[in-house]
This record gives C-alpha cells, structure tokens and sequence, in this order.
C-alpha cells in the first residue's frame, strides 16, 4: 500500500457519493450557475481537508482517534466519535439502497430486492472483513476497469448537448444556501475520513491530495453539468437519475452492448461497493475500539451488516430514501466538518502538552 493506491481510493470514494446524489441535489438546490454552488463545496472541502492533515502530520503513526484519545480521553473521545458512527451507519443504509433500486431499474428487473440486497451487502461483508489494506489494492483494479466507462459516459453525451442551457451562468442570489439539498451535498466530503483512520508514518502531502481534488472536481462539474446540457434545467430536476437518463440519450450501436446506460449502471454500482465497504471497516473500527473492544471485530460486521439489511426492508420507497437523506444532513456536516476540526484542535492541546 502506498501513496498512489491511497489517492486512487481517495477519488474513488469521492465519486461514489458524486455519482450517487451530488447531480440531483445540486440541480434542486439552484436552477442557475450552479457551478458556484459546486465549486463552494470543493473550496469548503480543501479548507477542511487542510485542517485535517494538518493535525495528522506531527503524529506520525498515530491515526485520528488516537490523537482524540490523548487529548480528550475515553468518554470525550466516545462523545465525539458517536455521531460519525450514527453518520455513517446511515450513510451506508442509504448508499445500500440507492444502488439496489438502479441495478433493479436497468440490470435486473425480474429479481426481488432482498436477493438483490443480499448480494451487496455480502460483498461489502468480505471486503469489510478483509481490511482497508485489501480495499485500497482492489481500488486499483476497480479503476483501470471503472474510470474509462465513466469518462466515456461523459464525454460522449456532448454529442446531444445545448448550449443555451448552460444559460444563466451566475446565480446572483446564492440562493442555494437556504436549500437543504445543498448541505447534504457535504456527505462527499466522507471521501476523506478514512485518511485519519490510517496509522501511517508516511502521510500524503497537502499538494498531492490538491491535485487528486482537482480531478474529482472536474468529474463533479461534468456529473450536473451533461444532465442540465442535455436536457435543461426544468426537465433534469425532476429526474431522479439525471446522469443515467443522459447516457440513454446516446444511440451508440457499434458498441458491443448497445445500450450505454448498463456501462454506467455497473461502473456507479462498483463504487459504491466499495464506499460502503470502506465506510463499513471504518464504522466497525471505531465502535470495536471506542465501545465493543471485548467482541471480536468480525462479529460486529456481521451484526451490523444484519441489521442494515433488515432495516433496508423497511425502506418502502425512493420518497421515503430521500426522507432519511435530509435527517442525515445534521449528522453528515458534523462528521465531515466538524469532527476534522475537532481533531485539529485536539491536536493543538496535545503538541502544547508535549513542549
């Protein structure tokens, strides 16, 4: 594991979530110049994002929570862990579910949700299982065989594009900042936690992760953008999966599967596999060290894993999903913004302790 397989997996996880709500979200929050509203997020998260190596470079070896746990002990440590773990658990419902209702939409129409469910959820089980070391090897993979169909999937919806809709360029109000959509757009920025949960005496630099954030940006402006320039603002914001509507808008028949949208479906899918199986390592890391440190680390992934499946049953429908979305969103601005700020300042008190 080095630094490239960490800023392979460190894109990756960003486009999961990109993909996943970030082109629905940001067309409901404005119907103009949104990529101000894009380009806040990105500036907000390169803000937060420097915070958060800053408090991991002194440390060498050491991850978040054990800067936490020196500066704040047992109880404030658990105090400030908790909504991450609620955060996260959420997330991860939510991601679960995103993806079984498009793989049931485009690839497997006939076959229940529950078996459907069960095989995603299993194969989060054995990633979670095997570590992040395994996780972060297998993004290499996944990105040599996901990155060109997403590019491709982009790129070639500028054959349909209009441009008088990219029309007005600037919003002048910022009225996006009183949308909900628009901070639950922060759940990207989990793409990162995962940095502090690493032990590693070799850190990324601050120029390295910058670079990675400028590719993520470019993606996160052509996944609104190629939706809104294909079918105009009125139409793509009441579509519940813009960009997989674009790529159907394409008629490609030399391709060997002709219809684009199942490139798209099964690139989409892998990553938010491997999000959820990240985010699960990470939430079965933290309750095993912080809560449950006498259970095995295995029997708290299969007991979570049991009951994110059984609580996906629940879920009746894509209304009720966008439900739970925005009673994340307080949780979510916590984990992703407040929790790096938090480390930073507990990494402040520890370096004065130690001069």
């Amino acid at each position: 594991m080095n630094k490239a397989h960490i800023l392979m997996l460190f894109i990756l996880l960003h486009l999961a979530s990109i993909f996943a709500i970030l082109p629905e979200r940001i067309l409901s929050s404005t119907s103009e110049g949104h990529w101000v509203a894009i380009t806040i997020l990105f500036v907000t998260e390169l803000m937060v994002l420097w915070l958060y190596m800053k408090s991991l470079q002194p440390f060498p070896g050491k991850s978040a929570i054990d800067i936490c746990l020196a500066s704040l002990g047992n109880w404030g440590t658990r105090l400030v862990v908790l909504p991450i773990i609620v955060f996260m658990f959420i997330e991860v419902l939510l991601l679960m579910y995103f993806q079984e209702v498009e793989i049931k939409a485009v690839l497997l129409q006939k076959t229940p949700a529950p078996a459907t469910l069960l095989l995603f959820i299993s194969l989060c089980f054995y990633a979670a299982w095997k570590g992040l070391t395994v996780i972060i090897r297998a993004s290499i993979a996944l990105s040599i065989l996901l990155m060109p169909f997403i590019v491709f999937s982009i790129l070639i919806s500028i054959q349909n594009f209009r441009i008088s809709y990219i029309f007005p360029i600037w919003d002048s109000h910022w009225s996006f900042f009183a949308q909900p959509d628009f901070y639950l757009c922060t759940v990207i920025f989990s793409g990162f936690l995962f940095l502090g949960m690493l032990p590693s005496k070799q850190r990324i630099s601050f120029g390295q992760i910058s670079l990675a954030m400028g590719i993520i940006f470019v993606l996160a402006m052509g996944s609104v953008y190629v939706p809104l320039m294909v079918f105009g603002h009125e139409t793509a914001v009441n579509l519940q999966y813009p960009m997989l509507m674009s790529s159907d808008t394409v008629d490609l028949e030399w391709v060997i599967f002709d219809w684009l949208p199942s490139f798209y479906v099964v690139a989409s899918s892998a990553l938010g596999l491997l999000k959820v199986s990240v985010l699960l390592w990470i939430l079965v890391t933290l309750a095993h060290r912080l809560f449950l440190p006498g259970i095995g680390a295995v029997w708290i992934l299969a007991v979570i894993c049991a009951a994110l499946y059984l609580i996906s049953m629940i879920i009746p429908n894509v209304d009720a999903l966008n439900h739970y979305f925005h009673l994340n969103t307080i949780v979510c601005v916590y984990s992703v913004i407040g929790f790096p700020i938090i480390v930073f300042l507990a990494s402040l008190r520890q370096r004065k302790r130690v001069i």
